[in-house]
């Protein structure tokens, strides 16, 4: 087996690999040390205490072995975490300067981290991310700009604001990570580094110790080099699976009962070339398995597009949080994320409300438009645009180019927040093309049953790949460009 598919296996083969006693946890963990210490930009600080506890990990996998008492088979791998995560004895910095004029170690782990560690996963180090998870592009004066894993030679975005968790999965550093999305930040990342990325439905994991941008919108969500990976991570974080036992695993539908819905709407215009045929080409295999493509108007796809570019949610929330900080420490702000925090100052109270009513409205609106169409997900592109290069982002006048940029890459994945829905980014390009999204949709609350659509979505996507030899057998090894 070579190192190079041996470094992009999902959870569920790494976990065979160390039940099977083909690699020791010490040995796996301190590889991917190694890689990480290596890696550009990805990281804000590394836990260097994990091969020690890994070697723990071993002895007790020798130990379980002896007695017949397996271990949870997620014991000792090692997972990534977005640097907005609490974790015990560790400072929350949310990829800023400004916290370590206030922040202190945590007392516990955050909500979502601490099942995790119960299953026995181990972190590996906190990942950069765009400062306060505010951006879309991932780029971090403080801590440096992760890229985008394709076309290194050019320099492009890795997407944000969850940046360094997508590219420490699409670098081969771990199977899996944490992420958080308010917006699109765990899909846009996830579509720029040909992985995937989860948006869970608001409130199916706790927000308790997750450091906020905006507390109604806010979703942990996990990215990583597969679905079946993601799956387990939620399973585990919803608690409807405890680390014992076989690790679950989603359940496919039949393809012949497969019907998806491509709304026609803004999400389909102002596409990159390489986008629209990457998912063109994804709609032709999907009808080529047998699944029904039912192209339909939804205006109100077009209308939370509108409502979170002019009458944002999370622009309020964010400068309640964050106006007393930037009064004192404002000098240390990103620039750019500083001025989106300063452009919702003048939105009352009231104003807010009126926006809460809306974005209540559009939920409704759209749970009735997907109980008449009857279908099983919406499907549209990820992000408009592969990767802007780097240059693009920073060339002057930057914040003006920035903005329009950082919308762009928003627009699509913003839909899903402000219907309330959940959403999965897949990879549906070919290997060695430009990484782009298609992105799987359901209304609030219907998370397991979009696990269900996008698995069986993922599979006929990998399936195609495999018959026209774009891919070996298993998809999972073949993410590095």
């Amino acid at each position: 087996m070579s190192k190079t598919s041996q470094s992009h296996f999902g959870l569920r083969q790494l976990a065979e690999q160390v039940q099977k006693k083909e690699i020791s946890v010490a040995s796996l963990v301190t590889r991917r040390l190694g890689k990480a210490s290596q890696s550009e930009s990805v990281f804000i600080s590394l836990n260097h205490d994990i091969v020690g506890q890994a070697q723990a990990i071993d002895k007790l996998i020798d130990q379980a072995i002896q007695s017949g008492k397996p271990l949870s088979p997620l014991s000792g791998l090692p997972i990534t975490l977005k640097d907005l995560f609490d974790v015990r004895g560790e400072i929350t910095l949310a990829g800023s300067r400004v916290l370590k004029n206030i922040a202190k170690p945590a007392a516990q782990d955050c909500a979502v981290i601490a099942p995790l560690r119960n299953a026995g996963l181990l972190f590996l180090g906190r990942t950069n991310m765009s400062e306060f998870a505010f951006s879309g592009m991932g780029l971090n004066p403080h801590y440096g700009n992760p890229q985008s894993i394709w076309d290194r030679a050019t320099g492009r975005l890795s997407g944000g604001s969850s940046s360094g968790s997508a590219v420490s999965v699409a670098e081969g550093i771990v199977a899996a990570s944490m992420g958080s999305d308010t917006a699109g930040s765990c899909r846009i990342p996830a579509a720029f580094n040909g992985i995937v990325g989860v948006k869970p439905s608001y409130g199916r994991y706790s927000l308790a110790g997750v450091y906020p941008l905006s507390p109604t919108s806010d979703a942990p969500g996990p990215l990583a080099a597969d679905l079946d990976s993601c799956f387990i991570l939620d399973q585990v974080i919803t608690g409807a699976y405890s680390g014992a036992g076989a690790l679950p695993e989603a359940q496919r539908l039949e393809r012949s009962n497969l019907s998806l819905l491509v709304p026609e709407s803004v999400v389909l215009e102002d596409l990159d070339d390489r986008v629209k045929a990457s998912f063109e080409r994804a709609l032709g295999w999907l009808e080529q398995a047998g699944a029904a493509i039912k192209h339909r108007p939804m205006p109100v796809i077009d209308r939370c597009i509108d409502m979170f570019f002019k009458r944002s949610i999370v622009g309020y929330e964010a400068w309640q949080h964050h106006q007393s900080l930037i009064q004192h420490y404002g000098d240390e702000y990103d620039p750019f994320v500083r001025q989106r925090l300063e452009n919702s100052r003048q939105v009352t109270e009231r104003e807010q409300q009126s926006r809460y009513r809306e974005k209540a409205g559009l939920q409704r609106d759209f749970n009735r438009v997907m109980q008449q169409q009857q279908g099983d997900g919406l499907i549209y592109p990820t992000v408009a645009c592969v990767p802007p290069t780097m240059a693009e982002a920073m060339a002057p006048p930057k914040m003006n180019g920035s903005a329009k940029i950082n919308l762009r890459c928003l627009r699509n994945t913003a839909a899903a927040n402000y219907f309330n829905g959940c959403s999965i980014s897949l990879p549906c390009h070919r290997p060695g093309d430009a990484p782009v999204g298609l992105m799987v949709s359901l209304s609030h609350n219907q998370d397991d049953y979009l696990y269900r659509v996008a698995a069986t979505v993922e599979k006929i996507l990998n399936d195609r790949r495999v018959s026209r030899g774009c891919l070996p057998s298993n998809p999972v090894s073949a993410l590095r460009y």
